[in-house]
């Protein structure tokens, strides 16, 4: 059969600078930023809750929330194919 055009779509979550303590850990130590989270602010598999990002803002962003955004601007393409995809390539 004949194979169908393949599209991306493209994003990226917002940027925040790390203190300098989770910085050396992550840099220095080779450490996972979950890791190095969880022995600078004392918690236990971050990871899997707030993130190193609900940390730093005091719960104004948790981990989900940060890649919310990302994902629906990364599927614009597909809100609005009009304006992205040539209707003669499908």
């Amino acid at each position: 059969g004949e194979s169908k055009p393949f599209f991306w779509g493209y994003a990226k979550t917002g940027s925040f600078l790390l203190p300098p303590a989770l910085c050396d850990l992550v840099l220095n130590k080779n450490m996972e930023l979950g890791h190095a989270d969880d022995v600078v602010f004392r918690r236990v598999n971050s990871k899997h809750g707030s993130g190193t990002v609900g940390v730093l803002t005091k719960g104004e962003i948790d981990r989900t929330e940060y890649y919310v955004h990302a994902l629906k601007l990364a599927l614009i393409p597909w809100i609005r194919p009009q304006l992205y995809f040539d209707s003669s390539a499908s």
